[in-house]
């Protein structure tokens, strides 16, 4: 995390909170998830808190997507980065395995608030929200170049057929060249999923053997970054399970799911030890 975001996680968004309770209730939710991970012995005390707390935000936060205005599309952007981060820590301190459907539920929450943030732009560049909204690259890493992460994003692409699977997979691309540079890790781990254009989505919430696996090799980027961020730990493996439970054996024969697991996580491991290494 970069200086800007540090400053906006540590005083704007506290600060906002101060005055908006659908923030402080977002803020305390992700406090106590945190806790809960920090402190395994007191977890169901802080998991329940985490839910209390949620629980009055979120329909505060679905009023507001429905009835958003540049009056509310700071609180908007700035709860949905906290939505972010509740959606991928929460199963880990609950100990539990979700379902594709409940993943891609709780996506669809923060898809929402990307429109916003797309929308209400110029009036979000005026605010100390512009932090999450630029995504520079550095400089290039010429030994990326011959990474076989690439290779394996090149094979995926050349092996879906639908337009809207390249497309997905090609936004994966850049999101793994903007990895390489070093670039926000917590934030590359849930903007791919949040980002993905809706004729894709649809394909993947319609359960398309091909959409599935684009989003199964998303993962390249979450389990290299899971050194980096709490509040994925564990998160690539949910989906990985996710993905393999809705397969029947059939499609799972035909697309050599077993091997593109594989190679899912080999590509990880050797993006994460590409990272280290540029930060020893």
């Amino acid at each position: 995390m970069g200086a800007p975001q540090k400053h906006v996680w540590q005083h704007e968004i506290p600060a906002l909170s101060a005055s908006n309770i659908i923030l402080m209730h977002g803020l305390l939710a992700v406090t106590a998830i945190h806790c809960a991970w920090k402190e395994p012995a007191r977890r169901n005390i802080y998991r329940a808190r985490a839910l209390h707390h949620h629980g009055l935000s979120l329909p505060i936060f679905q009023d507001m997507i429905a009835s958003a205005s540049s009056e509310t599309a700071v609180v908007i952007v700035a709860y949905s980065v906290l939505l972010s981060i509740w959606v991928y820590a929460f199963p880990d301190i609950a100990a539990e395995q979700p379902s594709l459907d409940d993943i891609l539920g709780s996506i669809e929450v923060i898809r929402g608030s990307r429109k916003i943030a797309r929308l209400y732009r110029d009036v979000l560049k005026e605010s100390h929200m512009r932090v999450f909204l630029t995504s520079p690259l550095q400089e290039p890493v010429l030994e990326y170049q011959g990474l076989s992460t690439r290779q394996i994003l090149q094979l995926l692409r050349d092996r879906v057929g639908h337009q809207a699977d390249k497309t997905a997979a090609q936004k994966l691309q850049i999101s793994l060249d903007q990895y390489v540079t070093g670039f926000d890790y917590s934030r590359l781990a849930a903007t791919w999923m949040a980002s993905v254009e809706d004729d894709y989505w649809t394909r993947l919430r319609d359960h398309h053997p091909d959409a599935i696996l684009v989003f199964a090799y998303s993962t390249l980027l979450i389990r290299a970054s899971e050194h980096e961020c709490w509040w994925v730990s564990g998160w690539s493996k949910r989906i990985l399970q996710a993905c393999g439970d809705v397969l029947s054996p059939e499609v799972k024969m035909t697309i050599d799911w077993v091997d593109h697991e594989n190679r899912i996580r080999a590509g990880a491991d050797e993006l994460a030890e590409t990272v280290k290494a540029r930060q020893r």
